[in-house]
Parts: structure tokens; sequence; C-alpha cells
């Protein structure tokens, strides 16, 4: 999948790092303080790290190394799982996979004793069944397209921790891009559907897994969102949205696109909150153009609502109007007020577009 590889859930390096910049670690050749460093800092120079953990673990780019090499290293045990992790991770995003493979099997040889430093003959710290183990293994078989083998080892991680967050969210990756995938593999066009209908299915389900197990992360409840706007589940689409704005109260564009799903919603109800999003997000970013535009839209069918609630301008129905009275002249209000503000955004602008929004504000403030 496309999706970039994380690294803070495969290795727990808890050391601040060298006090130095990084350019001076880079001046002076310090390996071991340039991966310590970005570690510490959570940067991602994977050029950078492969370029320094290989000369620091004395593996070549291309994979070689001698255990004995290894195993005659002046680091710690620590230290040195911590280098082949991050390596390991940084060869994959660099498209090494010999590299990340080589750092797999270094990582079984890693063993010690009281004083910590690498013995031959020693019990290895890495098991080829340790969850650390297998989180990289699962990496490399994702980076060589074998991601049935990496599903197995994800969904094997889930059923020894269901709260696994790294399994959880490479699963869901997987599944994702299987989703999306718009090669038609099948014989027929309704065979590709089905098994895509079936592929977003899993997706979906992978994802609910997660935000039942996380339920503060912020990216998978955007992420679900997405997915409801493209089934055109708008209220569960809203939920997920408010849950976002939970975390992102004073995102601006999180706001407009909440305003956007209660619109499409529809009903009087539904329109007032659409607008109480939308003057948010504007008043959070005075320059949001889809903002001011989604504004002066919604608060025009909010008043066409209305009206036809009431029976039409005139109608023997005014109960509706009279209630919304208030309502009523707060959006024609904003009709006028962000009109005034879209004719400062494009008048000079010299796209021949003023005399176009002219018009259409216009025709807004004479329907009112």
């Amino acid at each position: 999948p496309p999706q970039p590889y994380g690294t803070t859930d495969t290795y727990n390096d808890n050391t601040m790092g060298p006090e130095d910049s990084l350019e001076t670690l880079l001046r002076t050749n310090d390996h071991l303080s340039v991966l310590r460093y970005i570690r510490a800092h959570k940067l991602r120079e994977p050029h950078l790290v492969v370029r320094h953990g290989t000369l620091l673990l004395n593996i070549s780019p291309s994979g070689e190394f001698s255990p004995r090499k290894l195993a005659s290293s002046s680091l710690g045990n620590a230290e040195k799982l911590s280098a082949l992790e991050q390596l390991c991770i940084s060869s994959l995003e660099v498209g090494n996979l010999p590299l990340a493979e080589s750092c797999l099997d270094a990582l079984l040889l890693v063993g010690g004793n009281s004083n910590g430093t690498a013995t031959a003959g020693a019990a290895p710290l890495i098991t080829k069944e340790s969850t650390r183990y297998r989180k990289l293994l699962a990496l490399c078989l994702e980076s060589s397209t074998d991601y049935d083998g990496a599903l197995k080892i994800y969904d094997a991680l889930l059923k020894e921790n269901p709260a696994n967050s790294h399994a959880a969210r490479r699963k869901y990756c997987i599944l994702a891009a299987r989703a999306n995938d718009t090669t038609a593999s099948s014989s027929s066009i309704s065979q590709w559907e089905e098994s895509s209908s079936e592929a977003q299915l899993k997706a979906y389900s992978a994802l609910n897994d997660y935000l039942q197990h996380h339920p503060g992360e912020v990216t998978a409840w955007n992420e679900m969102a997405e997915f409801c706007l493209s089934h055109s589940d708008y209220k569960g689409a809203a939920y997920c949205y408010e849950e976002v704005i939970l975390a992102c109260p004073l995102d601006s564009d999180v706001h407009t696109k909440l305003g956007e799903v209660y619109a499409t919603i529809g009903g009087i109800d539904n329109l007032k909150m659409a607008r109480k999003h939308l003057a948010q997000a504007v008043n959070l970013n005075g320059a949001n153009l889809r903002g001011v535009w989604s504004l002066v839209a919604v608060a025009e069918s909010y008043l066409e609502e209305v009206e036809r609630g009431s029976g039409g301008k005139g109608g023997s129905r005014g109960g509706l109007r009279e209630l919304e009275e208030e309502s009523v002249a707060v959006a024609k209000e904003l009709v006028l007020h962000c009109g005034e503000k879209l004719m400062g955004f494009y008048k000079g602008s010299g796209r021949g577009l003023e005399k176009v929004v002219e018009q259409v504000l216009k025709d807004c403030s004479q329907a009112l």
C-alpha cells in the first residue's frame, strides 16, 4: 500500500537524543548520535538513516554483513536492536528490501550476557515468535507485495492483543488499498464490482474495529468520515466529523466539511447546524472562500425551506416563519455580509469573475 511505514510503534527508544544539532552530528560523522537524534525528534529521514546505519552496524547497502563483525561491535544490545529496527524500516521506505531483510536476520543474532555486550553462542534477545520481530517481518512482506502473508501476521498479533495499534493500522492500510484498487482482474465487470464491494466491507470492518479500541484517534475518525461520504452515508459522516472537531475545534476546513454534510442531509434543523459550523469556519479563517460560498448557499436554502414550510411567500401558514423569525433575519444578514466579503475577494482579480459573482449575489439578494 502507498501509506508510509510508521516508526514510533516498532521500537521504543526513550532517550532524549544528543544535544548537538543534526548538522553538527552530520559534519562530525557521529553515526550513532545521528540515529539517536532522528529517533528522539521523530524525524523522517530514511536516506540519512540508511547511510549512517549501515556504517554504524557494518552492513553494506546491498544487505551483506558479517555476523562476527556485528557481534564484535562496541554497541550495547539495546542500542543495537534500536539501530537495526530503525535501519530496517528506513530501508523499506527507500525501497531497499534486501537491506531490510538483512536487518531482520541480524536482529536474530543479537544476544548478550550480563554486561550487555554481544557474546557468541548466547541466547538471542529477539526470536521469530516475538512481537517486535513479527511487526518488522510483516512490513517486509508488505514491501514485497505479499499482502496475504502480512495480513496473517497482523491477524495473529491482534488475536494476541486486540489493542495493538500498529497491527490494526497496517491491516486497515492493506485492506483499504485493495478496496481502492481499480484494476479489474476478474473475468467480468460484475465479478470485479462484487469483489470490490467485499474488499470495501473488510476495510470498513477493520477501521471500525480500530476505532473501538482507539476512540481518540483523530485521523481514523477522519478516514471513517471519508469512507461514509463515499457511500453516501451522510449521517455517519457527520458523526465522524463531530468526533474530529472535538480534537480539532479550531480547524476551519473540518468545520467547512461538517457544515456541508449537514447541508446535504437537509431539513431546517440540519441547515441551522450547517450554518453554525460554516460561520465558525469563516470566523476561524477569513480567507476560506469555500466556506463563504457554502455559507451563502446554506443561508439561501434555509430561507427557501422556511418559506416552503410556511406555504410560500404570502401563504396562510405563517407559523413556521414566525417561529424562525430571528433565525430568518440572521440568514438574510449572512447572505448580505458574505456577498460583500465575496466581492472583496474577486474585486480586481483580473480573471473576469467579478461581474459573474456580482450577478449571482444580486439574484440571491432579490430572492430574499
